[in-house]
């Protein structure tokens, strides 16, 4: 049976504690998966002496946005949300910095270099993720990029923490080679493909490792890379 669609509205406010409590034992460190994902931007997608125009879509209360802001100073960095309440929690707690701005509209003439797009599809319905992808598409770019994290089906613990988490009941894991069907039915090419956050400590040792394991099905998430065919 299918779940009602959550309203993010309702979860603005607590959105950090409840993500904390359906962690567990890794909800100290929740910065972490976050951290991690814009390691993954500026491995393979940015360079710090360039200055993007970059787009977080479902940006929810802006915790990737403000960390890309701070880490890409040279860039403006875009949250667009349709959580109005989600908006204003992102707009507070990352009202020091000065190239960050947070959005509910996207029907202007403002395209972007990269766009992001951080565990969203599964809150979308799968009838509705090729539409979404290639609205998205549209926002780019000539030569732009979509950066696509997900939550992976494979891994047993990252069903459970979603099984636990109030707004993500009414999530349906996307798996990646379902994305990369979707990605080439839309037009765009995988240039990049890997899974990650096999462990959620970010010392050296883990990282190096992670990197060798991008292959292997078993990460908490996975990364797509898309480009234009």
């Amino acid at each position: 049976m299918d779940c009602i669609m959550v309203d993010f509205d309702e979860h603005a406010q607590n959105y950090r504690e409840s993500l904390r409590s359906s962690l567990g034992p890794f909800g100290k460190n929740e910065a972490f998966f976050d951290l991690y994902k814009v390691y993954c931007i500026k491995n393979w997608v940015a360079n710090n002496s360039r200055a993007y125009d970059v787009l977080d879509y479902g940006c929810g209360i802006g915790k990737l946005t403000g960390l890309l802001a701070k880490d890409l100073r040279q860039s403006n960095v875009y949250g667009y949300d349709t959580s109005g309440k989600s908006l204003s929690v992102a707009k507070e707690e990352n009202a020091g910095l000065e190239n960050v701005y947070f959005i509910n509209d996207l029907s202007g003439a403002q395209r972007y270099d990269f766009i992001v797009v951080s565990n969203v599809f599964h809150h979308i319905k799968p009838d509705e993720h090729a539409d979404t992808l290639l609205k998205i598409k549209g926002f780019l770019k000539p030569g732009g990029k979509i950066v696509i994290f997900e939550h992976n089906p494979l891994n047993p613990l990252t069903r459970y923490i979603v099984s636990k988490c109030p707004f993500d009941a009414d999530a349906k894991l996307v798996w990646r080679h379902e994305f990369t069907r979707l990605a080439a039915a839309c037009g765009l090419e995988v240039e990049l493909k890997r899974y990650i956050l096999f462990f959620p400590w970010s010392s050296k040792l883990f990282r190096d490792l992670e990197y060798l394991l991008g292959h292997v099905p078993l990460g908490a998430q996975y990364m797509l890379l898309l480009t234009h065919k």
